[in-house]
Parts: structure tokens; C-alpha cells; sequence
């Protein structure tokens, strides 16, 4: 696999997914400008600024697997799971980093005045799907790194892999899916928020399950 293909799939594709977020973000910031005159005074930059620091972690992680994957053994067997884990990798980055701005964006000027705190609060959870696919992912690149003394990974063992990567497609999901049961009621207030943090929390159900699933096919080296 061209090293070209993991910087696209770990690094790219999340800075992609960064650049897309906070341009989002920052138009509704400029939208919510023009019928609220002073609104880019009252602080809400720094506040963006911080909005826009959880939209990096994918990057960061995606750098760690970047690093960890390169020297991994790349055999006709193991290059198909290299690249299963590089689209999951980017799958799972661009549905957190949006999920985090529709949140962000769903709750336009409060999301930077009194319900700041708790829109961040609201961002965190989503950020659960991309630190399980890390968690999965050097679980994957443990198994595919082999000694020379060691033989080669085999069909069987890819197969289970492969499987496990899949389950983390799935859960992957559980971010947007997160980010609309967050955004299901008409106002963002001490009351409702507690409502939605239920219901978000619920949603990590899915990645959860997915979870649990992927450790069950990883072989035990």
C-alpha cells in the first residue's frame, strides 16, 4: 500500500473534515452577526477557537495510526486490511467532526453565551466514536506487525479483522446519530439539556455494541 494512501486516509481526509467543520461553524457565526448587532464582540471567538480544538483531535489521532501502520508488514493478504482500517479511520473522523459542528451550529448564538458550557458538553459525546476506532485500530495494527520470525498474517486472521473493522463502521454512526437526538428540542435550556444529554448518551449504545463486537474477532497474538 503507497504511503500516499495512508496520509490521505489518516491525515487528509480529517484535515478535510476540520477546514469543512469550522468554515460551517464560523458561516453561522456570521450569519447570527448580521441580525444581532455586537454579536462578534461579546467574546465568541475564543469560544469558537475552543469549538474548533475538538475538531483537531481526529488529526492527531490519525497522525498516531499514521506513525504506529507504517512499518507493518504489507503482504497480498494484510494490504486489503491496511486499507479497510485507513477508510474507517476517515469514515469515523468526518462523522465526528461534523456531528460536533451540527451540534455547534444546530443551537446558533447560545452555543456561545449562556449554554456554552453545555455545548460543549453536548460535542464531547460524539468524540467517543473516533477514540474507540483508535482504540480498535492499534488493536488492528498490533496483530498486523510481525516479526521475521514470525510467519505471515494468515487468510483467517484477516478475515476477523476485517470483520472487526466493519463492526467499527457501524458504530461510527452513533455520532451523527448522537448529534440529531441532541438537537431535539426546540431550545437549548438547563431543563432540556438534560433530556438531550440522556438521549445522546443513549445513542453510544451503538458504538458500544460495535465495540464489544470488534474486541471478540480480534486473534489474540
Amino acid at each position: 500500500m503507497a504511503v500516499e494512501d495512508l496520509l490521505l486516509y489518516f491525515l487528509i481526509v480529517p484535515a478535510l473534515a476540520y477546514a469543512g467543520a469550522a468554515f460551517w461553524v464560523r458561516r453561522t457565526m456570521q450569519k447570527i452577526a448580521e441580525h444581532q448587532l455586537g454579536f462578534l464582540r461579546e467574546g465568541v471567538n475564543a469560544r469558537f477557537l475552543v469549538f474548533s480544538t475538538l475538531f483537531v483531535t481526529p488529526i492527531l489521532f490519525g497522525l498516531v495510526v499514521y506513525v504506529t501502520v507504517l512499518p507493518a508488514q504489507v503482504t497480498p493478504v494484510s494490504d486489503p486490511v491496511i486499507r479497510l482500517l485507513g477508510l474507517t479511520y476517515a469514515l469515523a473522523a468526518v462523522l465526528t467532526v461534523l456531528s460536533e459542528a451540527w451540534i455547534v451550529v444546530r443551537w446558533k448564538a447560545a452555543s456561545y453565551k449562556e449554554m456554552f458550557a453545555r455545548v460543549l458538553v453536548l460535542m464531547v459525546i460524539p468524540e467517543t466514536a473516533i477514540v474507540w476506532v483508535l482504540t480498535v485500530a492499534t488493536m488492528v495494527v498490533g496483530v498486523l506487525h510481525r516479526s521475521t520470525s514470525e510467519l505471515p498474517l494468515s487468510q483467517a486472521s484477516a478475515d476477523r479483522l476485517t470483520l472487526a473493522l466493519e463492526f467499527m463502521i457501524a458504530g461510527s454512526f452513533s455520532a451523527p446519530l448522537g448529534a440529531f437526538l441532541s438537537t431535539r428540542q426546540p431550545v437549548l435550556s438547563a431543563q432540556t439539556f438534560r433530556r438531550l444529554l440522556l438521549w445522546e448518551i443513549a445513542a453510544t449504545v451503538l458504538a458500544v455494541a460495535c465495540l464489544v463486537l470488534a474486541f471478540q474477532q480480534i486473534p489474540r497474538t
